[in-house]
């Protein structure tokens, strides 16, 4: 019997089953924690009413961080894994709209879609961008790991890997260029806890790294996340980016 590949669907939903992968790896966790991190930096009124839907939703973490954070939101959320999608109902009741999915399939104009480390799975994340900007009437915003590299080099797909590109600054500015959205704003973070060093990972670390640069090895630098803020509204402007 041959393991299905991570791209498959069988593999997500025992993955996400009770006890499975998901959680057995901090998946829950580390979803509260880029929720958290994202609502820190959106810009999103706490009181405002607005629809937001979330792609790649999983067990519902970042809609329970968003149903406190902005009460007055209409939350929403897809997963392709019918599993993720019954545990998530279960969970969140009537605080969010949830369905099985595909990004291809969503219709319907929403004020915000939130798309968070999920489109760093996929070959085709060019494609799947351009069909969510089609449905954000104001904003999607899109956060992945930043400048993530395989053996010191660039990520090339595979299907054998979780995540198959290596994300840049300017990754997402072909929408502009194709009319799909007015610009692009970022912001780099570290997110320790999902995605990025510990206090005590940043000692040991730097420690580390004062012995590369000795014997002048390659320093490791700490992983991060880039938060994409991609506007469908308003006067054209030009990508804008934060820092290195």
């Amino acid at each position: 019997m041959t393991t299905p590949a991570m791209s498959e669907l069988a593999w997500w939903e025992e993955y996400f089953a009770a006890g499975g992968g998901w959680e057995r790896n901090g998946g829950r966790e580390q979803t509260r924690r880029f929720a958290s991190q994202f609502v820190r930096r959106c810009g999103l009124e706490r009181d405002a009413d607005f629809s937001l839907l979330d792609v790649g939703c999983a067990l519902g973490d970042a809609l329970r961080v968003f149903a406190e954070a902005f009460p007055n939101a209409r939350l929403h959320g897809i997963d392709f894994a019918p599993t993720a999608v019954a545990r998530c109902r279960a969970e969140l009741g009537s605080r969010a709209q949830v369905a099985v999915a595909s990004i291809e399939a969503v219709r319907g104009a929403y004020d915000v879609v939130y798309c968070s480390n999920t489109l760093e799975h996929f070959v085709d994340y060019d494609a799947k961008a351009r069909s969510l900007a089609r449905q954000a009437a104001r904003r999607l915003f899109v956060m992945v790991p930043y400048r993530e590299l395989r053996d010191g080099k660039a990520i090339a797909p595979d299907p054998r890997q979780h995540h198959q590109h290596t994300f840049e600054r300017h990754s997402f500015d072909f929408l502009v260029r194709e009319g799909l959205a007015t610009g692009v704003r970022t912001q780099v973070f570290a997110c320790p806890g999902a995605w990025g060093w510990s206090a005590a990972d940043q000692v040991v670390q730097r420690a580390k790294n004062a012995g590369r640069a000795l014997l002048r090895r390659p320093t490791l630098a700490p992983p991060r996340q880039i938060l994409y803020e991609i506007r469908r509204d308003g006067p054209a402007i030009d990508s804008a980016h934060d820092g290195p």
